[in-house]
């Protein structure tokens, strides 16, 4: 019986969020839920700046708003050690599992102490599916460490419904691009690596002159106006992997 109204409260749940217009809506419907089960702060999405997300992108929470602004300010999220444990292929973990702890750097555990400050301290973080270009994942957060595991199950399981919502959303407002060619592809993600058109070249057993070509080609594809916006819109339309 019990399990029947779970899964009834579920299917309700995913509906509001299909129903959701906007990614300001649906935001609205999660953290709502998510509070009401007994967790603190939330977060969802990808591992982005939350104060500016890429374009075709989001970032949910309800985090302190000083906290926030001080993360993006100081730019965390390029060595915030919940979304690199995540991307490391963490699939759940606790903020203060040892084995998360154990691998940070100086950084990273100042960036934790600074957090708890605000009260993000008992959090426990899993990662999404990569949907999107950059790569995703949820933290749930409570006051204490002792919240029931079926609880944040059921977390779990919402923050999934909502990514794919939101995913759907992000994609469906992304501007289309034209498809690039194998070389273009290459040629492209080598040259957002950081690497000139002669190691390019090098690598791909290529001239610099087919190189520069292949890049120009790919950019006017792309409709960008420099080598910087069409690698942006390459990364954004998921043709070549997002800088690591």
């Amino acid at each position: 019986m019990r399990e029947n109204l779970i899964s009834a409260e579920m299917i309700a749940f995913a509906a509001a969020c299909d129903a959701a217009a906007t990614l300001l809506e649906l935001e609205s419907i999660w953290r709502e839920r998510l509070v009401e089960m007994g967790f603190t702060f939330v977060a969802l999405g990808v591992h982005a700046d939350p104060l500016r997300p890429d374009h075709a992108a989001y970032v949910f929470q309800n985090y302190p708003e000083e906290w926030i602004a001080h993360f993006s300010a100081q730019r965390y999220h390029l060595v915030d050690p919940v979304y690199r444990a995540a991307e490391a292929g963490s699939g759940d973990f606790v903020w203060t599992d040892p084995e998360f702890l154990q691998p940070l750097s100086w950084r990273q555990r100042r960036i934790l102490n600074e957090a708890r400050e605000f009260g993000l301290r008992h959090g426990r973080t899993h990662k999404l599916a990569s949907i999107l270009p950059r790569r995703a994942s949820a933290s749930l957060v409570t006051s204490e460490p002792d919240m029931p595991e079926e609880v944040y199950s059921a977390g779990k399981l919402i923050n999934v419904v909502v990514h794919h919502r939101a995913a759907e959303m992000c994609i469906a407002s992304a501007p289309r691009f034209a498809e690039l060619h194998r070389r273009e592809r290459q040629c492209l993600e080598l040259c957002a690596s950081g690497l000139l058109d002669a190691e390019i070249a090098q690598g791909l057993g290529l001239s610099v002159a087919t190189v520069r070509r292949h890049i120009e080609r790919a950019r006017v594809r792309l409709g960008a106006s420099t080598r910087i916006q069409a690698v942006a819109r390459a990364i954004s339309s998921g043709q070549i992997k997002p800088i690591a």
